[in-house]
């Protein structure tokens, strides 16, 4: 353990080997004995999971098939993700990808500030993740994209604008290179849209609850992330609608 705002919280450090399951059993573990300690929790892992939720970029049918079970894990566990931006955490000369995460849980995500990938003289093929814990000095705000605030209508509009500018459409596709190409195109396309489409939300880095977390937004979120892990385990476009619209 060690000492957060004159409290004590959990660090762990973890590896998660892609020849076995993800989320490990111990992340769960973790998670509840944080919970049941009144506890603070910061998990640094070292994923080998793919997703454009943490804006890794696709790389093979394993690390997506990981991305979306650990993404269910968290939304289950109720953690949150601390990473920032899109600068890789993982390069190794031949490709490099955001494979390494900071997850947290709500008593201590707010306390987590200027969260940051920082390239050293460091020879390991992980880059070096630095971030501060506490209010102490100069804090930069915290933010996030709430989706659910997302115009969707909008959203569409700004997709095929940004299709009918760009050569997407007149790409010829016949290897695996080019695909992959064509992928990272459309990806970045959609994300752009997203964040152009989707307000972004600061909080601030306290720890007490805001005053509008009331038992009835409570049980509205729950809702979300119910319909949102629905929707990531079928995959139907009746369940996504179901669950952007909750």
């Amino acid at each position: 353990s060690s000492g957060i705002n004159a409290e004590y919280g959990v660090v762990s450090s973890m590896y998660l080997d892609r020849d076995y399951a993800c989320p490990p059993p111990i992340l769960v573990d973790i998670v509840k004995y944080a919970k049941n300690t009144n506890l603070g929790l910061v998990v640094g892992m070292d994923s080998n999971a793919h997703s454009q939720y943490w804006n890794s970029t696709i790389k093979d049918h394993v690390g997506k098939r990981r991305g979306e079970e650990l993404l269910s894990a968290i939304l289950e566990q109720d953690l949150f993700l601390s990473n920032r931006g899109t600068e890789p955490t993982f390069d190794n000369g031949r490709w490099s990808n955001i494979i390494d995460l900071t997850l947290t849980n709500s008593k201590i995500m707010n306390q987590i500030i200027n969260w940051k990938v920082k390239r050293t003289g460091c020879k390991s093929d992980h880059i070096p993740i630095m971030f501060g814990i506490g209010t102490d000095g100069p804090v930069s705000k915290r933010s996030f994209k709430n989706y659910k605030r997302t115009d969707w209508d909008v959203f569409r509009q700004t997709v095929t604008q940004k299709i009918t500018n760009s050569s997407i459409m007149e790409l010829e596709i016949s290897n695996k290179e080019e695909l992959e190409a064509a992928n990272n195109m459309l990806t970045q396309i959609l994300n752009d849209s997203a964040n152009e489409c989707c307000p972004t939300t600061y909080v601030s880095a306290t720890t007490r609850d805001p005053p509008w977390a009331t038992e009835e937004v409570n049980k509205a979120f729950q809702i979300m992330i119910d319909d949102l892990r629905v929707a990531l385990t079928t995959k139907d476009d009746a369940d996504w609608t179901r669950a952007r619209e909750s």
